[in-house]
């Protein structure tokens, strides 16, 4: 295509040429005849010479025309779009403008519906739903645009560009944990912590019913260890939800894709109305020279014909004055030769004039073609730029509308984590509360265990210094007693401990819950309390119990002191040498 332009850039100015040789052959032709006119006033005069300068006018008059006709400068270069640029004071230059043979790129268009179409076949099929409605209208909104493009010059690739932030956000939102799933096998752990909780505490009631002591306390410290396995599984519950937080958090921000997204269609929106103002101004322009143009021409026209007119007037005048002055040839010979040197020149001035109206046509009828282009080239640009913007409004819609379901879709799963997580601290205040209760009653009866272990140790040492004073030889018995009472002393010690350890460790762990709780405004009794009513009430019974007991000892204590004291009254009489039938008889 470059090489082809010069061969016709070459091609016109051969064809220009040409035509000014032969312009210039047509007016040597005219002005030789009106020398040969002048020569003709200067000879001889006779009736021949009349009749030849009447034949030599004649073909005057058909040289004239044929210069006036035939003179044409349509091949030259009288008007170009630097020209218009310049004289009608354009701002937009050809590059600038869209051409007809502008193909318009809309490929990631098409990429962008090819993604939404992928998102709608996402894996996560609850997540989709959510987003089904939004889906579609981006795909009818991209349909649309595509349409629109196809239809104009535009390179949408800047705009295609817009909507992908919002498309990413869209994917990763959709591939966010759902927290039930998540909780799905946790909840299943925790039904089986349970099963096994609740099956100790049954072997345990058995055991204490049948009195093996033993087992059951075997089987509180297996089910103080399932509850700690509990508590474990409920707070693993906060780590999989703050997972599932965390991925969520990502789309807090969501405001500022949509932020920035409309900023760069604004940009983009901004820049296509200044170019389409500039077009229009343009356009404006053109048509105000037109009208000038139009009124300059049809002015030049008549200032032509009027000229042309008087010519012809004065070219029969001058025929009139001639035919006079062949009748007074004598008398007007030099008037005649200075007619002839008037006609010469007029006829001069009249080619030269001919040849700049030629020109001024061709200028004209130039301008009016480069006008014509530049102009349907100005009105091209302002069809696409208002093309480009109802486009670019289109994929704002598509862009808010994304953001709005990803916003949505976020608060709602805010929503659903902070109800997750206060059943999770309700579920937790009710595994806690049975293993503090749990922990508790094993110290409590840890605890008596240790008082019984001390008042035996008592009893052991009273019974080994009783030995000691007697030389009894049980007295190596009770002092074995005593250090093996000792030894299990300090491990009973050391398991209570042990448990007061986990009930201080199990209550820190429980702060968090409580208070989240207290926030949530939900009311309960804290398992502290309640273990502690719970030992009040026990050492209650117990302390009925041994009221019970002592009350009884108090009266067989009464019946050996009264059986004592007969036992020494009749020892007494026996003394004394009364009979001891008497005093069973007495």
């Amino acid at each position: 295509m470059a090489d082809q332009q010069p061969e016709v850039a070459d091609i016109t100015l051969e064809a220009a040429r040409k035509q000014k040789i032969h312009n210039l052959k047509l007016k040597t032709s005219c002005l030789s005849n009106e020398e040969f006119i002048q020569d003709l006033h200067v000879s001889d005069w006779s009736e021949t010479q009349k009749q030849k300068l009447q034949a030599a006018h004649e073909k005057a008059s058909e040289l004239l025309a044929s210069v006036e006709s035939g003179t044409k400068w349509n091949l030259t270069a009288a008007y170009d779009i630097q020209k218009l640029m310049r004289v009608c004071g354009l701002e937009m230059s050809v590059r600038e403008l869209y051409k007809p043979e502008d193909k318009p790129q809309f490929m990631e268009i098409v990429g962008l519906k090819k993604t939404l179409n992928e998102l709608k076949q996402h894996r996560n099929k609850t997540r989709i739903v959510s987003f089904t409605g939004t889906i579609d209208n981006g795909l009818t909104k991209l349909e649309k645009v595509e349409d629109e493009l196809r239809r104009s010059q535009l390179d949408a690739t800047e705009l295609a560009q817009v909507p992908v932030a919002v498309l990413k956000n869209l994917e990763e939102c959709m591939n966010v944990t759902v927290i039930q799933s998540a909780l799905m096998g946790n909840e299943e752990q925790v039904k089986a912590q349970l099963a096994a909780i609740e099956k100790a505490k049954e072997i345990r009631n058995v055991a204490v019913a049948d009195g093996e002591m033993a087992i059951a306390e075997e089987q509180f410290y297996i089910k103080a260890q399932l509850l700690e396995h509990l508590v474990e599984l409920v707070a693993d519950k906060f780590r999989i939800i703050g997972q599932t937080d965390d991925e969520n958090k990502m789309f807090a921000k969501i405001h500022e894709v949509q932020k920035k997204a409309f900023q760069e269609t604004s940009a983009m929106k901004d820049a296509k109305r200044r170019l389409k103002q500039r077009c229009e101004e343009d356009l404006k322009h053109l048509h105000d020279a037109i009208q000038k143009a139009d009124l300059e021409d049809a002015e030049a026209v008549k200032r032509y014909m009027g000229q042309k007119d008087k010519s012809e007037k004065f070219v029969r005048e001058n025929l009139e004055k001639q035919d006079e002055s062949w009748r007074k040839i004598q008398e007007q010979e030099r008037t005649l030769q200075k007619l002839g040197t008037e006609r010469f020149e007029e006829v001069k001035r009249r080619i030269e004039e001919n040849d700049r109206e030629e020109k001024r046509k061709v200028e004209y009828q130039q301008f009016l073609d480069v006008v014509g282009q530049h102009k349907k080239l100005l009105e091209l640009s302002v069809y696409n730029c208002d093309l480009a913007i109802r486009s670019i409004g289109i994929i704002e819609e598509l862009v808010a509308e994304g953001c709005s379901a990803i916003k949505a879709r976020y608060d709602k799963t805010n929503q659903e984590l902070a109800d997750m997580r206060l059943q999770v601290h309700q579920e937790y205040l009710e595994a806690f509360r049975r293993l503090y209760k749990t922990l508790g009653q094993l110290v409590y009866k840890k605890e008596k265990r240790l008082e019984e272990i001390d008042r035996n140790i008592r009893t052991t040492h009273i019974q080994l210094e009783f030995a000691i004073e007697t030389f009894d030889p049980n007295a190596k018995k009770h002092s074995d007693s005593k250090k093996e009472l000792y030894k299990l002393r300090a491990q009973v010690e050391e398991e209570l401990e042990m448990l007061k350890d986990k009930m201080a460790q199990s209550l820190e762990m429980f702060g968090p819950t409580e208070d989240a709780l207290h926030q949530a405004g939900i009311e309960f009794v804290h398992p502290a309390e309640e273990l502690e009513e719970n030992n009040v009430s026990r050492r209650s019974k117990i302390v009925e119990y041994r009221a019970h007991l002592a009350k009884q000892e108090e009266v067989k204590i009464a019946a050996e002191r009264e059986e004592l004291k007969r036992a020494k009254t009749i020892q007494s009489q026996q003394y004394r040498g009364k009979p001891v039938q008497q005093q069973i008889t007495q």
